[in-house]
């Protein structure tokens, strides 16, 4: 098979041999409902070229910055950089305007010479308020179409850089790996032979396009193999984690995966009872990587999701990094996941050995095998002479996706790719060893934290701390990760004067270093080790040795006087403040707090008081956007998270949604809102419906709330456009499409189904005799109207068409009681006589959207109720009928 030579070429050759494939699905929220737009090659096309045009209007080999989200634009806006031969800069819009958030982005500006942001409406805020410390710097909105001349085709020089990937981290200096057209290429062919990745496979990713594992693993991927891809927004999989899982079964897709954390998040969030909602057995690889990959997690994972058809073999590990474009190695699929039992104190000596019996083990992860025309070695990091299989040292690769370095940074190129031996080698930093053909992981040279796949610099928390805390001593502070329940954390080693051991509590200044920061990270400390003067672990040239303090943490032989670990101060609590407990919450404060408590489930004995930091709570940017969900559910608001984020500390929060609150419309009983994408697919049953759920248990084989209807066809029959009626009213309706389900509580969910199959109906009765046909006509319609429905499985709607001649027909409509009712009856019938002349005429069906349905007035009846309506009317009628109740002398059964 041959291989496309860019991205340009051979996006423009599927446009032209495949024009109405489709190239892309992108699942978002639409007016707090799932929405889908789709785009086929030749539209992905015209509309790249459309915006290639204006591109071209700046030189070629400039760079322009894309902050975007998940979506069509971003898309489009990359691959128009490629049409233009400009370098494109993906990068993270920033969460708000605060000025920890604004840093890192302004760095990369400055770095990149950036000529141009391109953008969208609702992130042009953030945009702007950088955009004024960067002269010459022009913003477009990519969302917003303008007119432009032709586009000017060109493509590439292999060696021209495609893209600037700058390492994620948080305000390091930026350095921006330059990939050329080659390397990308190269690296997509890696990840086709890794992954076995075949023209039928479906993508789906959540993951952020600015980060190198969504832009090649997740959209490029798929655009280079010519596969559909179907791509969310993160905070679309964050805010419900099993929306990922639904677009993989809904879309029966084959390769998807993420960070070790997306896995332990789907585990956290998705109980079992929602399994049956869910069909995996169309996912074939599960890929995690970006960040240490963890044996209990996948191993969890896999348990968890078999119920709903996870193959175990689907699982598959796999290494990358910027500085190889991507992809590094990875298994074979379908192999599923290798984790040997190791021994701990092997590993520790370099070694890597299975574990006797009288050993602690370790359950290390394979990371697969090198694609071809890659290399990779292990090397000892202090001789450069590489070692050989079970020894432990750096991992250097090699190869074609190798990038040519970093952007206008010859010194750190220099140090990161080497030359040994005539060949070009990536000092990875990364350590690791070869065990049986596979590649493992096993820690990092480097002192970066890494968390969800993020690098956070340690000299930057540092420096931070520095300058926001006085009571910590100047190059008396180290950052280092450590491993926590939930994976790498950061901890704090500081070393605080006796004087101001006295003035300040440990709790006191434990929450000054969570604030400090998570302001500067969005991730909250782990761990803080407040050190006895002299206690920080340094050479002997006065460098601080950060991996010998998370070793001594680790050991507790760090001279500590106070330890917090994980939520908890486990020494120095007795060094107490003697400012006394903090006044208790009220009113917006209090439910603000209760919601806190819940998203980031903090034990009771953690005390939230007004001037409670959400970061140093325990809270990162993940959070934030659970918290955004649980306010829209308990408050019908819909905040942004740089809403949220501008406000971190309870009260001014609680002070700031007052405020909000007020300027919200209402939800009231005059006006239904359409319910949030929380409530999308699961939503609770209406009294109504809990009623003949209930009936229908009791009688499961009764007719008695069947819903019928018969109408005689008279005229040529088009049963095409019949069969194209009744998918449009199925689809138009979501009761049509609605089942029901018991929770383990004993309550009942109505469950919207995205798609159901539904066929009519057909008897043709042409060829028999005019007695025969009556009667079967007869038989036929008392079957479509008495047979049984399954509540549980649907469908609850059923049509039969009976041919009785070929001018005449009789249509049969059957539906339940549960949704519908004879007006429902009378509205179904009368919207598929338009619908089937539209079908008939090939026209499409003229309906204005539906404002709700009726699953949003069960849950809107349902939070009217539970505000005080319900007690209302209980009290209306016990005061009409009294407490007690006349017997009634009957004469009884004999």
């Amino acid at each position: 098979m041959s291989h496309p030579e860019n991205f340009v070429c051979h996006l423009r050759h599927l446009a032209a041999a495949r024009p109405q494939d489709t190239a892309l699905v992108i699942v978002r929220e639409q007016h707090g409902q799932p929405d889908e737009l789709v785009l086929d090659y030749a539209t992905l096309d015209m509309r790249v070229r459309q915006l290639a045009a204006r591109l071209q209007a700046f030189p070629r080999g400039e760079r322009v910055l894309l902050a975007m989200d998940n979506d069509e634009h971003y898309v489009i806006s990359f691959f128009a950089c490629l049409y233009a031969g400009l370098i494109a800069v993906p990068v993270c819009p920033p969460e708000s305007t605060r000025q920890p958030h604004l840093a890192r982005l302004i760095g990369i500006i400055d770095d990149a010479a950036a000529c141009c942001v391109l953008t969208t409406r609702p992130i042009l805020p953030l945009i702007e308020a950088v955009a004024d410390r960067s002269s010459g710097l022009t913003i477009w909105l990519a969302d917003e179409a303008v007119d432009a001349g032709p586009w000017a085709a060109s493509s590439p020089a292999p060696t021209d850089i495609a893209f600037l990937q700058y390492t994620s981290g948080s305000t390091s200096t930026p350095k921006g790996v330059m990939v050329s057209h080659a390397n990308l290429m190269a690296n997509e062919r890696a990840i086709e032979e890794g992954f076995s990745v075949a023209s039928d496979d479906v993508f789906v990713s959540w993951l952020p396009l600015f980060h190198d594992m969504g832009l090649i693993g997740g959209l490029l991927q798929a655009i280079h193999r010519g596969c559909k891809c179907v791509l969310m927004s993160p905070r679309f999989f964050l805010e419900r984690p099993i929306r990922w899982l639904q677009t993989i079964s809904r879309h029966r897709a084959t390769i998807s995966g993420g960070p070790d954390f997306s896995y332990r998040m789907c585990l956290e969030r998705i109980p079992k009872d929602k399994l049956e909602t869910l069909d995996l057995s169309c996912w074939r690889v599960a890929f995690s990587g970006a960040e240490p990959i963890r044996h209990d997690t996948l191993q969890e994972f896999i348990t968890h999701f078999a119920p709903a058809g996870l193959d175990a073999q689907a699982v598959y590990p796999c290494y990358g990094l910027a500085e190889a474009t991507l992809f590094v190695s990875g298994g074979v699929r379908g192999s599923g996941l290798l984790a040997p039992a190791l021994s701990r104190r092997g590993l520790a000596q370099g070694q890597a050995r299975p574990a006797m019996d009288d050993e602690e083990s370790l359950a290390l992860v394979a990371c697969g095998r090198v694609p071809s025309l890659h290399q990779v070695a292990i090397v000892d990091a202090s001789t450069f002479e590489t070692l050989p299989d079970g020894f432990s040292g750096e991992i250097w690769a090699s190869g074609p996706s190798i990038a040519s370095g970093y952007w206008r940074n010859a010194e750190a190129t220099q140090a990161t790719f080497v030359e040994k031996e005539g060949q070009r080698w990536l000092r990875t930093g990364d350590l690791g060893f070869w065990r049986d053909g596979q590649l493992y992981i096993n820690g990092r040279l480097k002192d970066l934290i890494i968390i969800r796949g993020h690098n956070l610099y340690p000299q930057d928390i540092e420096r931070h701390i520095e300058e926001q805390i006085e009571a910590v001593r100047a190059g008396r502070v180290a950052a280092f990760a450590v491993r926590g329940p939930q994976g790498e954390g950061i901890g704090i080693a500081a070393e605080i004067s006796r004087g101001m051991q006295k003035l300040v509590s440990p709790a006191t200044l434990v929450e000054a270093l969570s604030v400090c920061v998570s302001e500067l990270c969005g991730e909250p400390l782990s761990v803080v080790a407040l050190l006895n003067p002299g206690a920080l672990p340094k050479t002997s040239s006065g460098k601080l040795q950060r991996h010998a303090c998370a070793t001594g943490w680790e050991s507790g032989s760090l001279d500590s006087y106070a330890i917090y670990a994980f939520g908890q101060l486990q020494s120095g609590a007795h060094m107490a403040d003697a400012s006394g407990s903090a006044p208790p919450l009220h009113g917006t404060s209090a439910e603000l707090a209760a919601l806190w408590r819940a998203t980031l489930r903090l034990p009771e004995q953690h005390v939230l008081h007004a001037d409670s930091h959400f970061f140093a709570s325990g809270g990162n940017s993940l959070a934030m956007v659970q918290l955004a969900a649980r306010l829209r559910q308990h408050w019908q608001i819909v905040p942004t998270l740089a809403q949220l984020f501008e406000h971190p500390r309870l009260a001014d929060m609680a002070n700031w949604l007052e405020h909000y609150r007020q300027s919200a419309p209402a939800c009231s009983a005059d006006t239904i809102p359409a319910r949030s994408a929380d409530w999308a697919i699961d939503c609770p049953a209406s009294p109504a419906q809990q009623r003949q759920y209930f009936l229908w248990q009791y009688q499961p084989d009764s007719s008695a709330y069947h819903i019928a209807a018969a109408r005689r066809l008279i005229g040529p029959l088009d049963i095409p456009a019949l069969q194209s009626a009744f998918d449009h009213l199925v689809t138009r309706h979501e009761s049509l499409r609605t089942v029901f389900r018991t929770a383990e509580d004993g309550t009942l969910w109505q469950q919207v189904q995205s798609q159901t199959a539904f066929a009519v109906a057909l008897h043709d009765l042409r060829t028999l005799d005019a007695a025969d046909r009556q009667a079967r006509c007869q038989q036929l319609t008392t079957a479509l109207q008495h047979t049984p429905f399954d509540l549980a499985h649907g469908p609850l709607l059923r049509v039969g068409l009976l041919r009785e001649t070929d001018e005449t027909a009789l249509l049969v409509v059957v539906m339940h009681h549960i949704v519908s009712d004879g007006w429902s009856m009378r509205l179904i019938v009368e919207a598929f006589v338009t619908a089937y002349q539209a079908a008939v005429a090939g026209q499409p069906v003229a309906w204005p959207p539906l404002p709700i349905q009726y699953a949003d007035y069960a849950l809107w009846q349902r939070q009217w109720l539970e505000a005080g309506e319900r007690q209302r009317q209980l009290d209306y009628w016990c005061g009409v009928l009294g407490t007690t109740q006349p017997v009634l002398q009957l004469p009884t059964d004999r």
